[in-house]
């Protein structure tokens, strides 16, 4: 279920917090993390995130691995889940600028998506992305993500007022594209 051809989704291994919060300063990969204040995390912090999650109905954190020797290469989650509204958010972050553009955030994609919609029976699943992240929005896109909105000049990014879009995938839709193939 949670294991595709490049990556997989897996627990919090010891030590993952320290690498997380030594490549957390790539501006490219901390900046869309938040639409607020960005805080540095220590360690010890990125460890506390994961184990929350892991007693939380709230969000639910996986860290991505390669499938070919287990190195952590990034996380995926589903956030803010409504058990009553049957939605949430997804968030998705590749620190190290070499694990980007690999195809391995499409396959956690894929990944989180059949997680989402086929064990917690999610009918919507929803995400946002700063407009200008088009190497995002082609991936989400490719995976199903239908633009739904845009809030504009929503954030102050990089000195300047910035739109943030608004995507989201439906259960049923995301079965009809599966059952096509």
């Amino acid at each position: 279920m949670f294991i595709g051809e490049k990556v997989k989704l897996s627990h919090y291994h010891e030590g993952d917090g320290q690498k997380l919060a030594n490549w957390q300063w790539d501006d490219e990969f901390v900046n869309p993390l938040s639409d607020d204040m960005i805080h540095p995390y220590t360690a010890e912090d990125w460890e506390n995130i994961f184990r929350r999650s892991s007693n939380s109905n709230e969000n639910v954190e996986f860290t991505v691995r390669k499938t070919s020797d287990n190195a952590l290469i990034g996380f995926v989650a589903l956030f803010d889940l409504s058990i009553r509204n049957h939605n949430c958010e997804l968030a998705i972050g590749f620190p190290k600028k070499e694990d980007r553009s690999q195809g391995y955030g499409s396959e956690a994609i894929q990944l989180i998506l059949d997680y989402g919609f086929n064990n917690l029976n999610m009918h919507k699943i929803k995400l946002s992305v700063y407009s200008f992240n088009t190497i995002a929005i082609k991936s989400y896109q490719k995976n199903g993500f239908v633009k739904e909105g845009t809030l504009k000049n929503e954030v102050f990014y990089n000195g300047q007022w910035v739109d943030i879009d608004h995507y989201a995938l439906f259960q049923k839709d995301w079965y009809n594209s599966h059952s096509e193939h």
